[in-house]
């Protein structure tokens, strides 16, 4: 028999769950933390667990004990999540960070793009092309915890797929294979899950497919946000990401070209490029 845990926990929802320790455990395992840390972590929060406390006050005590208390890394891999919703509340710096990441796995992507359909003419996020395959992808974004995307994103997608394919085929016959693909910084409905495999929608959630979610192609292609960067204020973050400066690569390419000087003191981008050199993989 389990027995639940008295202590509360009120979800970005609202909706209110019993404090589960082994579900804790399996997130932080997730976000890449050892097994020695993800239970150091834990029984340091048990000491400022309360009734009713909010996921957004465990991440904060998580984030302050990692910063403080673990490899760096592990730190910017656990809020990782939380960085990229910070990159909002636009979508474009989303599909920027998403092409790169695709750029970085051999496709030729393109952002934003005006594409003529059957019927309609769309602007597709990102367009990736690949060997003898072209996908048309929508990236869905989401700036707050607790929000899935639904049915609703999903049937769009590929009604909007369906119409750029046939012209797309009529135009240029069926030498290339098109595709659709649904990226989300979230989780999907358990509806979205079932009509993605249906109809072949490509679908890429923060941790889906398993080993190959979002969080992972970020991760692995080095494109961490600039969100992350906790060492330079983020009224300067922000003037970044106007300039189209979404990721740590982005910056490092900034600092070289000398485009950024306007923005950054000498000593944030000296700090700045230490902080690139931790956690960006390449």
């Amino acid at each position: 028999m389990i027995t639940l845990s008295p202590i509360t926990v009120t979800k970005a929802s609202g909706e209110q769950e019993h404090y589960d320790e082994s579900k804790l455990t399996k997130s932080l395992a997730s976000s890449g933390l050892s097994v020695d840390v993800a239970a150091q972590t834990v029984e340091y929060l048990k000491s400022h667990m309360k009734p009713g406390i909010s996921t957004g006050d465990i991440h904060e005590h998580i984030s302050n004990f990692l910063k403080e208390n673990a490899p760096v890394n592990n730190y910017y891999n656990y809020g990782l999540k939380r960085a990229i919703m910070d990159l909002g509340p636009s979508g474009h710096p989303l599909e920027t960070i998403v092409s790169d990441a695709l750029n970085s796995k051999g496709f030729q992507t393109e952002v934003s793009v005006i594409v003529l359909g059957k019927c309609v003419t769309h602007e597709i996020d990102v367009v990736a092309k690949k060997d003898n395959r072209q996908f048309f992808i929508e990236c869905k974004f989401h700036n707050g915890p607790g929000v899935k995307t639904d049915i609703q994103v999903a049937l769009y997608t590929y009604a909007r797929y369906l119409d750029v394919k046939s012209a797309m085929e009529q135009g240029h016959g069926t030498e290339i294979t098109y595709l659709p693909w649904l990226v989300t910084n979230t989780k999907v409905t358990s509806e979205v899950l079932d009509y993605a495999g249906c109809v072949g929608l490509e679908l890429t959630t923060w941790l889906y497919p398993k080993n190959n979610g979002l969080a992972d192609l970020i991760i692995a292609s080095g494109l961490h946000p600039i969100t992350l960067m906790y060492h330079i204020p983020r009224y300067k973050i922000q003037q970044l990401l106007v300039r189209g400066i979404v990721s740590c690569s982005r910056l490092k390419n900034a600092i070289d070209e000398h485009s950024v000087s306007d923005i950054l003191t000498r000593e944030e981008t000296a700090r700045a490029l230490e902080d690139i050199k931790t956690i960006c993989k390449s």
